[in-house]
């Protein structure tokens, strides 16, 4: 078995570490050993460097639905009011940024 030197050295740790759980993951369904590895191949880190834990959450959701705030915008105008002004009086929005208002030209 080609863990078994891996496994050792982690039994040698143990004692180092307030609490620690052990978690078995076919490498099937690992997703992110190539990139970790990739990853850990390019850094340098010394042996007494504190490192910090890599904490990877799985979520049932796409990423950019967890980036969405709950909160709403309620100024008593409907949805279109700020494309309406700027179609029909040329007005930009209040918080238009130079940005925008270089996008929307």
């Amino acid at each position: 078995m080609k863990l078994r030197p891996y496994h050792a050295y982690l039994e040698l740790l143990v004692g180092r570490f307030d609490d620690m759980r052990y978690t078995h993951l076919p490498r099937a369904q690992n997703q992110f050993v190539n990139a970790l590895a990739i990853l850990a191949s390019m850094i340098d880190s010394p042996i007494d460097a504190t490192v910090h834990p890599l904490l990877i959450k799985s979520r049932y959701v796409p990423a950019y639905c967890c980036l969405i705030d709950d909160t709403e915008l309620d100024d008593g105008f409907p949805w279109y009011h700020d494309i309406y002004h700027f179609l029909r009086l040329d007005v930009y929005p209040e918080a238009a940024t130079a940005k925008d208002k270089r996008a929307l030209r």
